[in-house]
């Protein structure tokens, strides 16, 4: 009777071990399945069990790290909040910074600020808000955005202020009052100018205060003095001065002036340059790294300057120039540049060199970029300058900005 015991239980074992088989391949074919919807929820694909009820309100949020997904973000923002779309500019650097200018009223931004930063600051963006009055008779809320501690750009609100325009309602019938001069101010110069008189139109053809730095040893220089004067640019000479590195042959630097020159043939060539471009206000180095850093050859120009009532724009082609704060201590009127619009190799970066311009003006007060008579340089000037205005500067020529002292003009 064992052997037939022995058959009827092997059957029995094979069927258990069959259905824990089957559960084993089951649990498997669910999660692998599980796994694959999973993945196509995470790639954004069409999936069936509900993950995005499974995750959390951080993972919900949406990612503004990158500048695309930030103006989105922002302006989805401001239109909810009521602003048309045509009163909302914005503008993207190739550094991913935004400026974005929102244009409204004074009821409609007290409406809708307490939301709007409030929603930012729930989405992980953290504001700078400073409000100031403007010439015009704006109000600017102006605000850095900030996350993950790096400055992803600005968003100005500019509105006109009640106050101001509630006064000028009460004094209609009496005299306008003299406009002050605005508190921030930028003036822009052009370098290299001699050469192109077609250039030197298309600047003019702007209709903004400039200032255009004229080589005087070029071959259209007299001429390019008379006309930019004749047309209001305000002109100064770029005076060819010794580099560290012996670059003695540039451009129009035929009359350079070395640290090796007599006193005598530094003011020769000053006087003779004047004579040639009496239009000039003042000067500023064309080179001039290793002349700028010679306190001995910076003494003689700056007293020439100082005689002729004349001011001194620093270029700034080193770190180690004297000449600014020589000036200074002599009491020559004088200013340094800031920013260098397009000394990058990669001209597309002229439009962002623009826009820190814009910046540091707003921040300090005032100051002075220099560019060149690159066709880039160009399209940035006709882009930016007549909307200067927009970004909450003024343009001015450097005569405007330099350090001046008491009984000089």
């Amino acid at each position: 009777m064992r052997p037939t015991k022995e058959k009827t239980r092997k059957p029995r074992d094979l069927v258990d071990q069959l259905s824990r088989l089957s559960v084993v391949m089951v649990i498997l074919a669910v999660t692998s399945a599980a796994w694959l919807d999973y993945l196509n929820f995470k790639q954004k694909k069409v999936y069936y069990l509900p993950w995005r009820l499974a995750t959390t309100e951080a993972n919900r949020r949406p990612a503004l790290t990158s500048p695309p997904a930030l103006s989105e973000f922002l302006r989805r923002q401001l239109d909810t909040s009521g602003l048309p779309s045509e009163a909302i500019a914005e503008e993207k650097t190739d550094e991913g910074l935004l400026y974005i200018t929102a244009r409204t009223t004074a009821r409609d931004y007290r409406r809708l600020k307490d939301n709007f930063w409030m929603t930012l600051k729930k989405a992980g963006i953290k504001t700078k808000l400073r409000e100031e009055k403007s010439a015009s008779g704006e109000v600017l809320v102006t605000a850095e955005l900030r996350q993950n501690s790096r400055t992803r750009g600005w968003i100005v609100f500019r509105y006109p202020d009640p106050v101001q325009a509630r006064k000028a309602l009460k004094s209609q019938s009496a005299p306008a009052p003299e406009k002050k001069e605005p508190t921030r101010v930028v003036a822009v110069v052009i370098d290299d100018i001699g050469e192109d008189l077609i250039f030197l139109q298309e600047l003019i053809n702007l209709k903004v205060p400039l200032t255009v730095a004229v080589l005087p040893d070029s071959s259209l220089a007299r001429e390019s003095a008379e006309l930019a004067a004749k047309n209001g640019l305000e002109v100064i000479i770029h005076l060819p001065l010794e580099a560290f590195n012996n670059h003695l042959i540039s451009a129009g630097a035929d009359g350079l002036i070395t640290t090796a020159m007599s006193p005598q043939d530094v003011r020769s060539i000053l006087d003779r340059d004047f004579s040639l471009l009496p239009q000039a206000r003042g000067l500023n180095n064309h080179m001039g790294s290793k002349a700028t850093a010679s306190e001995d050859l910076m003494e003689i120009i700056i007293s020439f300057l100082k005689e002729k009532n004349l001011y001194f724009l620093d270029s700034r082609t080193s770190p180690r120039s004297v000449a600014y704060e020589l000036a200074l201590k002599k009491q020559v009127p004088a200013a340094a540049r800031q920013v260098f619009l397009d000394a990058d190799e990669n001209r597309s970066r002229v439009k962002d060199r623009m826009l820190e311009l814009f910046n540091q003006a707003r921040k300090n007060g005032q100051a002075i970029g220099i560019g060149h008579p690159f066709p880039e340089t160009l399209e940035v000037l006709k882009a930016y300058l007549p909307r200067a205005a927009d970004f909450g500067v003024q343009l001015v020529p450097v005569s405007a900005v330099v350090k001046k002292y008491p009984g000089r003009s």
